[in-house]
């Protein structure tokens, strides 16, 4: 399959590696963050069947060190944004009125804090029907932080730290890389998938409503037998067939880089999907034990790997993967410069799982501005 070049690109406004990229919940302002600790800001109109991105707002220093993720909250609480960086800080910014010209805006500190111990490696904010809450990673865990009435004021919540236990040893904690929450509106409980430095991709769950509920591990893909779809490249530009009845342990060997949990529009189950440094891009199907039965919201779930990709970004590391609104199409995007595009097959099903296949649909190459097509 040919790569499919992407419409003209724009001047980033930053001078250094650009380690992060977050849209808003309604797809009409993008905020980017560097090395060079400056978080800056475009509107996003359409302009000919594409986008014209118009610069919006900066914060300059707004670390003191490389800034690595953000995140927007829901639009009903305004424009918030949060932030975290290699100095451990964690930044929830407000954009406000400079109040020079009505139409001015100007970013400012709503409330920061530093991470007492580990590095901080990600934060989200919760789905709108959880509150205005956020949950920051770390290779010391998970901690939620609760904002119940004033913006300024964040109260601890739960935490959480995941361990993996060697055969013959002790539990050993692990460093938590990424994290996605459930975007459901149908669960009444909170659920996060996370990424880990040990390769291991897990989904923890809370139940009740007060503030400092324990957290507890819903499922993990360890289950080494699992049936999935299976790309594998056997050198660089060469992929073999998907075919099903994966017999490899559903574990990264690196640690993983991304993990997305896809909307779910009327389905029973779940889709999870998860990718690393060792090149390998996975989705997992989190289902209600019981099928049918189950009952609504469902209590307990499995997990099966329906999805394994190896070496599809011509062998080179994995960073992202986002979902599209309707939890139908993935995107991934690697070290080899490319997008791509999955899909399930609707004309091929697998014989031995019955799943749909999942295949790569598109491939982009993007393009900078000035630079040819191809």
């Amino acid at each position: 399959m040919e790569p499919t070049p992407v419409g003209d690109g724009f001047s980033s406004g930053h001078n250094a590696l650009i380690h992060d990229l977050c849209l808003n919940h309604s797809g009409t302002r993008l905020a980017s963050c560097s090395t060079d600790r400056k978080i800056l800001f475009w509107n996003l109109t359409p302009s000919a069947g594409q986008y014209k991105y118009t610069p919006s707002g900066a914060i300059p220093n707004a670390h003191t060190a490389s800034i690595t993720k953000l995140c927007w909250a829901h639009s009903t609480y305004g424009q918030l944004l949060a932030s975290c960086g290699l100095d451990n800080h964690i930044i929830i910014w407000q954009e406000v009125s400079s109040g020079k010209k009505t139409d001015e805006k100007t970013w400012k500190v709503l409330w920061e804090t530093v991470a007492p111990n580990g590095n901080v490696t990600d934060v989200k904010f919760a789905p709108r029907q959880f509150g205005l809450k956020l949950a920051v990673a770390s290779n010391d865990g998970v901690q939620t932080l609760v904002s119940e009435s004033n913006f300024s004021q964040w109260n601890p919540g739960g935490k959480f730290e995941p361990t993996k236990k060697p055969k013959g040893g002790s539990p050993q904690r692990v460093g938590v890389t990424c994290i996605s929450w459930n975007p459901s509106t149908l669960e009444e409980r909170e659920m996060l998938v996370i990424g880990t430095d040990s390769g291991a991709v897990a989904v923890w769950a809370c139940d009740g409503s007060s503030v400092r509920d324990k957290w507890h591990p819903l499922a993990m893909n360890k289950d080494p037998n699992a049936e999935a779809t299976i790309t594998a490249a056997t050198k660089p530009n060469e992929r073999g067939p998907a075919s099903a009845g994966a017999t490899e342990a559903i574990h990264h060997s690196l640690p993983v880089t991304d993990v997305a949990w896809a909307p779910s529009i009327g389905r029973r189950y779940h889709l999870i999907a998860s990718c690393s440094k060792d090149g390998v891009l996975m989705i997992n199907k989190l289902y209600p034990v019981g099928g049918d039965k189950a009952p609504t919201p469902p209590k307990d779930y499995d997990t099966v790997l329906v999805f394994y990709g190896s070496g599809v970004h011509n062998f080179n590391s994995i960073w992202r993967v986002s979902w599209n609104l309707t939890g139908t199409t993935l995107a991934s995007s690697g070290d080899d410069g490319f997008v791509m595009l999955w899909q399930q097959s609707l004309s091929d099903v697998s014989d031995t799982s019955g799943e749909l296949i999942w295949k790569r649909v598109q491939c982009m190459l993007p393009k900078a501005p000035g630079e040819s097509p191809l």
